[in-house]
């Protein structure tokens, strides 16, 4: 072979096994986007939405396939497939393929009280699933990107969008990012601060499960008749009712974060613990916060002994369907275990939920068992077959058996005392009883009877309405005050309450005020003579008082005052004069006296110094004529002989 053979085979070679190499490795990892954006349609009750693909070199097929019931309107660079009316082939066009479609944004169910809505679509606003797009290529390896967003207003997640104004709220707790959307249409229960407190306190509580970057929460507004009052789907999209509170048992917030923590996939023996998981521990973490105290979260483990769950076999789903027997008995049977497991195996319901809590792995009712003995012992998981498989049901546990085996701060809260301020009195109270227009202000004592120093979440309420929240940390056997504020503007009667301590605030209209003494000066008066009257006033009940006191001669207003009395007496003054002698009655509310006016007039009178230019020592005062000159002493002697001469002749 000559050289320039053996450069020709050498080339050779090398270009096949380059070719070879070139062939055998895929093509570098590139992304296929898939944007879709969600707008509001013109048709009622349905969404738009634009979906858009971005096709990276080396695909040369591509295939989409959307939700059932879409009607697609627009086609650019697709076309629909011959074998699956949702299914939509890539023509090779573009690179940006692209679909216009609608469908029905309202999901109802009728669970026997009518048709009550899962999604829903209104003028102002819609809550509805993001369409699900699934998506098949070849020939080289991809990675597929879902993007959703709105046009306009709103705020898309990948299982759950919402159209429509809105604030959002963001707290980053746990390694996990919180949104919590609210919209414009909302009235929250809770402050949007209190749901992000519980949901970042619910993050850490938990420990089984992986924790999602991002969990999209949306405040939803109750104007609509909702099937249920929150929904969780996918990883961590879910949507919660407005009107749902912190201080219940029922925490749906923080059950259904809960479900955002479920990692592992059900079998049809281990679908109670789905919602029998998510309602024990919202029960739980409510209580462990502060919202509740131990007996509300009793009262809801007892729901599992209800009558209508004696038929309940939790790993018989048939047995459970429609009674909420999976939620009730679920929850009860997950807190028997975890009692168990912390008073008896030094250990957890947690321990247990990591060993089985998977992502994508099956929850088999062994498997289930296995962890639960893993965590515990024999004894332990012989409860948790019994309780599941057969229609027995374990006892609910007393606050004592709770702290030993739970730890943990325990919060009791008292009413210690109360005091009020207003426009008539700032002082304390023997009891909660006041008038409106004026504030109440109770003084609650909290104190942790727990093991372990906890955070405690005050929260006031009127009438099961939260007003005002007070947080703290305490100490086990620590005690604190704290002081609320409310202000009460219409008669009635209203119940009070922090955690278990509750009271009730008695509110009347303020009484009347009565009149209980009139006293003139002076009582003889001369004609002109000013006459000062003056009117003791004090309540007519035994509460503050307010209205008109009128002073009145003889049946005639002379002067009224508008008077707030809080306790004790007031007065209320008024002058007159009179130009007539005789007998007036001088009168305010039920209460009068008399004065007799004599026939003389009164003169006016001036002190008169002394030779010195003083005023007399004893303070008398010497009568003046009116044109100022004094009266000599004889004019004096001869008005002294005149009044006897006078007085004889009488």
């Amino acid at each position: 072979m000559n050289g320039r053979a053996v450069v020709v085979a050498t080339l050779l070679v090398g270009w096949l096994l380059a070719g070879s190499a070139v062939l055998a490795a895929p093509a570098a990892a590139n992304s296929i986007d898939i944007d879709s954006t969600l707008s509001e349609s013109p048709a009622s009750g349905e969404v738009d939405v634009r979906t858009t693909v971005t096709i990276p070199d080396g695909i040369t097929s591509l295939r989409i396939t959307l939700p059932e019931e879409t009607d697609v309107y627009e086609t650019d660079g697709f076309q629909q497939s011959a074998d699956d009316p949702n299914a939509y082939e890539w023509t090779r066009e573009t690179d940006q393929p692209s679909l216009r479609y609608s469908y029905e944004g309202n999901i109802t169910v009728d669970r026997g009280d009518g048709q009550e809505y899962i999604y829903a679509v209104t003028d102002e606003w819609a809550v509805v699933r993001s369409p699900s797009i699934g998506v098949k290529w070849s020939p080289v390896d991809a990675d597929v990107n879902r993007n959703y967003s709105v046009a306009g207003e709103g705020v898309a997640g990948r299982h759950i969008s919402y159209l429509g104004p809105y604030t959002e709220h963001d707290r980053e707790a746990s390694g996990q990012r919180f949104r919590l959307v609210v919209s414009d249409r909302s009235d929250m229960a809770e402050s949007p601060e209190d749901v992000l407190d519980s949901l970042a306190a619910a993050a850490r509580r938990i420990e089984g499960g992986e924790r999602d970057a991002e969990v999209l929460v949306f405040a939803v507004p109750s104007t609509v008749e909702w099937a249920a009052t929150g929904l969780q789907r996918g990883d961590s999209d879910m949507w919660v009712r407005d009107v749902e509170r912190l201080d219940t048992p029922a925490n749906t917030w923080v059950h259904e974060y809960v479900h955002t923590r479920q990692d592992y996939d059900r079998t049809e023996k281990t679908r109670w613990t789905v919602e029998g998981m998510a309602d024990y521990y919202a029960a739980l973490i409510a209580y462990e916060q502060g919202h509740i105290d131990y007996e509300a979260f009793r009262r809801r483990m007892e729901r599992g002994t209800a009558d209508r769950h004696d038929d309940v076999r939790l790993t018989d789903p048939a047995t459970w369907e429609g009674t909420r027997g999976n939620y009730e008995k679920g929850a009860l049977v997950f807190g028997h275990l975890d009692r168990r497991l912390r008073a008896d195996a030094d250990s957890s319901l947690d321990a247990a939920i990591q060993r089985f809590n998977q992502p994508n792995e099956e929850l088999t009712h062994e498997a289930f068992l296995d962890a639960i003995e893993d965590a515990g012992n024999a004894d332990i998981r012989e409860d948790a077959a019994r309780y599941t498989e057969t229609t027995d049901t374990p006892e609910v546990w007393s606050r004592e058996e709770h702290v030993a085996a739970f730890g943990g701060p325990e919060m009791r809260y008292e009413f210690v005392g109360f005091a009020v301020d207003g426009p008539y009195r700032t002082t304390g109270l023997d009891e909660p009883r006041l008038v409106t227009g004026e504030t109440l202000r109770p003084t609650v004592r909290v104190r942790n009877v727990g093991t372990q120093e906890g955070d405690f979440s005050a929260g006031f309420t009127v009438d099961g309405e939260a007003v005002a929240t007070e947080t703290g940390t305490l100490a086990p056997d620590e005690e604190t005050t704290v002081e609320f504020a409310h202000a009460f503007e219409s008669t009635g009667e209203y119940g009070i309450g922090v955690g278990a301590a509750t009271d009730t605030v008695t509110v009347e209209a303020p009484a009347a005020p009565e009149v209980t003494g009139v006293s003139v000066e002076p009582t003889d008066p001369a004609l002109g003579e000013t006459v000062a009257i003056t009117a003791t006033v004090e309540s007519s009940a035994e509460r503050p008082a307010a209205g008109d006191v009128t002073i009145a001669v003889d049946g005639g207003a002379i002067g009224s005052e508008d008077v707030a009395i809080g306790s004790g007496t007031t007065t209320v003054s008024a002058e007159t004069s009179f130009d007539a002698p005789g007998e007036y009655t001088v009168s305010a509310g039920a209460r009068s006296t008399t004065v007799t006016v004599r026939d003389e007039t009164a003169n006016v009178v001036t002190p008169t110094a002394g030779s010195d230019g003083t005023p007399p020592a004893d303070g008398r005062v010497t009568p003046t004529a009116d044109d100022g000159a004094g009266l000599g002493a004889g004019v004096a002697i001869l008005g002294l002989l005149g009044s006897l001469l006078f007085a004889r002749r009488r």
